[in-house]
């Protein structure tokens, strides 16, 4: 599908979930899960709304920050239900022409799902979608339970080049995104594909 990346070495690939694997935002579906199940931990207890509180933070990352922290209390297995339901109400699905490229490429490279989502939601999604190697922003846990406290690198813009170093220790050969929090991604792999949003602005267009 795309000749330049055959002729590469082995090496790790990667691909954007939100927008890119998968239609929407799993998070944002899963905030909205929140709100509808009444779940609140300290960070979100004076919210009316957990999903319109996060939509009021300005900054991107801090929104990422938030999405994840939100999770906390919950057992990781609330939480595949909340994906579970996003899933079987419309509000995600797999882009199935991405999907089918990660399967592809994974023939010849080691294929990773890197999002600004948290990991937990990006697990669940990557069990759906066939794909077993996922960096997302990472919450403490107490046995089965997520606490709502964050560990490490928060997974978005610049994040995501630090996320690489740190999952394999070299450059991506191939990396595809829908949105400008992927272009510092993009502009770091040796070949980098567009979707979405984003679709043939700086790298060509995939899809």
């Amino acid at each position: 599908m795309i000749p330049e990346l055959w002729a590469l070495p082995r090496g790790e690939a990667v691909f954007d979930m939100d927008g890119t694997l998968i239609t929407n935002d799993i998070a944002e579906a899963c905030l909205r899960g929140l709100d509808r199940i009444g779940h609140r931990n300290v960070v979100t207890q004076g919210a009316a709304s957990v999903f319109d509180a996060y939509r009021d933070i300005a900054d991107y990352q801090e929104q990422c920050r938030y999405a994840a922290l939100a999770l906390g209390g919950l057992t990781v297995g609330a939480v595949e239900q909340l994906v579970d339901h996003a899933f079987a109400h419309g509000e995600c699905a797999p882009v199935a022409a991405v999907v089918e490229l990660a399967h592809a490429v994974a023939t010849q490279h080691r294929v990773w799902l890197l999002t600004g989502s948290p990991e937990v939601l990006g697990v669940a999604v990557g069990k759906r979608l066939g794909i077993r190697n996922v960096r997302g922003i990472r919450l403490r846990t107490d046995g089965d339970r997520l606490l709502p406290e964050r560990v490490g690198l928060t997974t978005c813009d610049e994040g995501k080049i630090r996320a690489c170093w740190e999952m394999t220790g070299r450059i991506p050969v191939f990396a595809i995104g829908d949105s400008t929090h992927d272009l510092p991604l993009l502009r770091h792999a040796r070949v980098a594909r567009t979707c979405g949003k984003v679709a043939g602005v700086e790298f060509p267009p995939f899809g």
